[in-house]
């Protein structure tokens, strides 16, 4: 009943219904959005679809939005400049108050339980209003990444919380003299889901259509559409049925048969754009047993370094590439695209060496080979089914017995938090730089400098870890690129993982219009206009 009074409302003040003149795009997204509330939830789906409502200080491309200049005071001070002239749908200018209002509601505690993204800004200590249009954040310690973290902090109106002091004084637990924060429920609901974006949200419905239209009174350019739908199909042949059928405008990730259909069709097209994402294979390194693993002495064969090397040179990354792939991905030298600014370049390419593989398997006393599970997600990654397929056929020709383990990503991810996997494949993005993943995935925890959050994978190094806890407190870009290239070498060489390739986003579309593909894989009207 409040869903129907609410759609009701909506259409009454013009957000529902069509225009005069509307141009509506309709977009098929690959996975299910799972909220609008921007804190809950930092998968590509949820972000891809928020981009729309709201904005951050900086976009995960590096492109100034909310803020427009970024200065360390000090180590520990990170000084921003925002945007002047800026409107909320709900009419509300933006200011340092509303950062404020969404820095503290991201850190509250909801239901008893922190926002999946509230250790992005863990460290900082303090922020503080230095006049309606610029802000300063204070961390404890120096906290270099802090700008990159900002890209997760869409902002919220003040106006939408109730109780809400003028001056809002921030405190770590989030509660910031608020008296109550917009609800998840109300954000969903379209009565709270109110941001600066060029979209203005008319209407959410989990695993089904959210609508939305254009805000006329962006600051920034205006989007061609005045309408955009987005909807969730999961199939690949049903997206590019709809797309053929003409129920959809754009569709994410048209397999590679897809793409080599559109080539003969008149009407349609495709583009495909270098992701930041690596897919690659992780493994328990560290523990006793390996969960899945049955090795005839009974002990986990990955902490032998031999073994790890033996898996990678069984692998022909470069076949998966052109044959699978279709050339579209790009081999993987290490755990981040060298093509990211600050990565490292001069890496040799990891070998394809069958026999060496055997030969290091039996140097490690597997010369009959050993079992294991491979645990893929099978609905998150475009062709990761059928990459897994083909590694565990890499794998058996070694003289390894593999036996493939696909599961939905609801499971899977449960699963790998867990610890309940030996052997997995899996993919990462890098919208906060080159060093995200391994500061993440591989270091020692150290939850004062925020690293090893993700070490699923119970590796250790010493020397990985003075690298990267060098890296986590240096303020010059220079010199921390430097020490994140250091501790990527070491984890490399040590075959702490192993990577596959760097994945390309593509999309498939209509005649008439023009995609501009993103580096994150967010799909954005943005990047979508007539030609």
């Amino acid at each position: 009943m409040k869903q129907k009074i609410l759609l009701t409302a909506l259409a009454t003040i013009g957000l529902l219904g069509t225009t005069v003149g509307a141009e509506k795009l309709r977009v098929a997204y690959s996975a299910s959005p799972v909220t609008v509330d921007p804190y809950r939830s930092s998968n590509t789906p949820s972000g891809s679809l928020n981009s729309h409502i709201y904005e951050g200080l900086v976009d995960r491309t590096n492109e100034n939005l909310l803020g427009t200049k970024f200065t360390w005071e000090s180590p520990t001070r990170l000084v921003v400049d925002l945007r002047q002239g800026v409107k909320f749908h709900n009419g509300a200018d933006f200011t340092s108050r509303d950062v404020l209002y969404s820095v503290c509601r991201m850190m509250y505690r909801v239901n008893g339980k922190n926002n999946v993204i509230t250790n992005s800004l863990s460290p900082v200590t303090d922020v503080e209003a230095l006049g309606p249009y610029k802000v300063a954040f204070d961390t404890g310690k120096p906290y270099p990444i802090l700008i990159q973290k900002l890209k997760y902090l869409y902002i919220m109106s003040a106006s939408l919380g109730t109780d809400v002091p003028q001056t809002i004084v921030y405190d770590k637990d989030g509660n910031c003299g608020i008296g109550a924060y917009a609800t998840t429920a109300e954000v969903e609901s379209g009565v709270a889901g109110i941001g600066t974006g060029p979209f203005k949200l008319a209407q959410f419905t989990k695993n089904g259509t959210t609508k939305m239209v254009r805000n006329d009174d962006y600051w920034g350019q205006k989007s061609d559409w005045t309408e955009l739908e987005i909807s969730p199909v999961i199939n690949s042949g049903a997206r590019v049925a709809g797309l053929l059928s003409g129920d959809f405008d754009v569709i994410e990730s048209p397999s590679l048969e897809d793409m080599q259909a559109l080539d003969k069709k008149d009407g349609f097209s495709y583009v495909t754009t270098p992701s930041w994402r690596t897919i690659f294979i992780l493994m328990d390194v560290g523990s006793d047993q390996a969960n899945g693993v049955t090795t005839p002495d009974g002990k986990n064969p990955f902490k032998d370094i031999r073994v790890r090397k033996a898996l990678s040179l069984a692998i022909n990354r470069q076949a998966i590439v052109d044959r699978l792939l279709g050339g579209k991905a790009t081999v993987a030298k290490q755990f981040a695209p060298e093509y990211m600014p600050g990565a490292e370049t001069d890496l040799p390419p990891l070998p394809y060496d069958p026999e060496g593989a055997k030969k290091l398997l039996a140097e490690a006393g597997y010369k009959d080979g050993f079992s294991m599970e491979l645990f893929v997600p099978s609905d998150r990654y475009p062709n990761i089914n059928r990459v897994g397929q083909v590694i565990a056929q890499y794998w058996t020709k070694v003289g390894l017995s593999v036996a493939l383990k696909p599961q939905p990503w609801s499971v899977f991810s449960k699963t790998r938090k867990a610890r309940k996997l030996g052997v997995w494949l899996y993919g990462w993005g890098h919208p906060q730089g080159f060093t995200q993943m391994i500061s993440f995935n591989y270091p020692t925890r150290n939850t004062e400098l925020n690293l090893g959050s993700s070490n699923y994978s119970n590796y250790q190094n010493a020397e990985v870890d003075t690298w990267m806890q060098k890296w986590a407190v240096e303020i010059d870009t220079d010199t921390a690129d430097a020490y994140g290239r250091n501790a990527m070498k070491v984890i490399v060489e040590d075959m702490a993982g192993i990577p596959l390739y760097y994945q390309h986003s593509a999309w498939a579309f209509r005649s008439g219009l023009a995609v501009k593909g993103r580096p994150d894989e967010f799909t954005n009207a943005k990047g979508i206009s007539k030609k």
